[in-house]
């Protein structure tokens, strides 16, 4: 998986994820993801543009990333949700969890601010 981390000032845009986010990617995922939780900035925006569809693993996967910076005093964000995609974090009801936005640019002016 080719991920592409991009600093915003105190944000990392995390961008590149597959039209399928489940299970088989979920590793890859957590491998790449494994420097940007490490070092700061801790406050990641991952944008879901491409992301069709998506398991419970990475829903998971989500979770433990979030988990792992909230120690830290970091959070994740998630923007650009295909309508499927919202759907499930709706029923999943994982808006309490993570902070949604409509698109990068919202989530950066946000998050920057």
């Amino acid at each position: 998986m080719d991920l592409i981390a991009t600093k915003h000032g105190p944000v990392t845009l995390v961008s590149g994820l597959p039209k399928t986010f489940d299970y088989t990617v979920c590793p890859d995922f957590q491998r790449c993801l494994a420097p940007h939780i490490e070092t700061a900035p801790r406050t990641l925006v991952i944008d879901l543009s491409g992301v069709e569809f998506l398991d419970s693993s990475a829903i998971g996967s989500l979770i433990t990333v979030r988990n792992r910076l909230l120690p830290e005093g970091g959070s994740v964000a998630l923007c650009s949700i295909a309508d499927g995609v919202a759907k499930v974090l709706r029923i999943t009801d994982l808006g309490k969890v993570f902070a949604i936005f409509d698109d990068a640019d919202a989530a950066l002016a946000a998050l920057n601010a």
